[in-house]
């Protein structure tokens, strides 16, 4: 290869980056060219629209090192033009069912006390049914883990167990439990539990032999083996587990609020999908969606912290 050749592919390879960069910038502009030409549909207020685009825009101009922000938001742009486009130039969809970006984000501003209703009710539930299942699936996993005769018995039916969807019978836990609180937390519950449960019980029956042995030359006591040799080695496993099984456990319960609920973001999607009142049920789906990934990227940075060691 010549020398000019390669001084012109260092130069290209060198500016696709600020090109990429570039782009979500440029369909950023577009969107709000788009926004402000007069179209068949104007009369809703763009102002929560603008200032979830204002937001995201700041996100990326902050976060402009990160490609996976960068591809990100150049597909949400992307996506953003098309609806704003289909919905309110082209006048070519029902918009009954298919409500303008105006129109659903403005339902951020205009409900914003029954969203927040709704996340600490759906929060509330997910804390409760968490906490149960981890405490309990550490515990009993790290008992079943540490006697073979639990190990061998135990294991094997929670392998049958565990792969059930919790979402299948829902209903019927709604349907027999006294309230729907409890249903709601049993299912959280089983969402989770048998996951860290059966992880757990793995990484203890996994530990080397050699490891237990020396700490118990070193006298420890109960909690002291527990919190300085079985926690911590059990911990990355666990950690591995949440996000699938906090996801999970969610999608659980919104389903458990749309049967039987009387609060929760599951109940305003159900509410309001039983009206026809879709631009309502649209935004509730993208709460749900940014409530999922919030917990994910929690969990995830909680990870980052706590099992430096892995």
């Amino acid at each position: 290869m010549t020398t000019a050749a390669l001084e012109e592919k260092k130069r290209f390879s060198f500016s696709w980056p600020a090109v990429q960069w570039f782009i979500p910038h440029v369909l950023f502009a577009v969107l709000l060219a788009l926004i402000f030409t007069p179209g068949a549909d104007d009369s809703t207020p763009h102002g929560a629209f603008l200032a979830v685009l204002g937001i995201s825009e700041a996100a990326l101009l902050i976060n402009r090192k990160s490609r996976a922000l960068t591809d990100i938001m150049t597909i949400l742009y992307l996506l953003f033009i098309a609806w704003e486009f289909g919905t309110t130039k082209a006048d070519s969809v029902n918009l009954l069912l298919y409500p303008s970006p105006a129109k659903v984000f403005a339902i951020f501003a205009s409900d914003w006390h029954k969203i927040l209703d709704g996340i600490r009710s759906s929060m509330y539930l997910l804390g409760v049914g968490f906490t149960l299942a981890l405490v309990l699936g550490v515990l009993l996993g790290i008992l079943t883990g540490s006697v073979a005769r639990l190990r061998d018995s135990l294991l094997p039916l929670a392998k049958v167990i565990s792969p059930i969807p919790p979402i299948i019978y829902t209903p019927y836990a709604v349907a027999v439990l006294p309230t729907f609180e409890i249903a709601s937390i049993f299912v959280i519950f089983s969402s989770i539990f048998w996951q860290i449960y059966i992880q757990t019980a793995l990484s203890v029956s996994g530990i080397d032999k050699k490891l237990l042995d020396s700490a118990k030359t070193m006298n420890l006591s109960a909690p002291a083996m527990f919190f300085h040799v079985l926690w911590p080695y059990c911990l990355p496993n666990i950690m591995k587990t949440l996000p699938i099984s906090v996801a999970n456990a969610f999608m659980v319960l919104t389903a458990a609020e749309m049967i039987g609920a009387t609060s929760g973001l599951g109940y305003f999607v159900r509410y309001y999908a039983d009206f026809a009142d879709y631009t309502r049920v649209i935004s509730g789906i993208i709460i749900i969606g940014i409530v999922v990934s919030v917990l994910n990227y929690g969990i995830a940075e909680l990870e980052r912290k706590v099992v430096r060691w892995h």
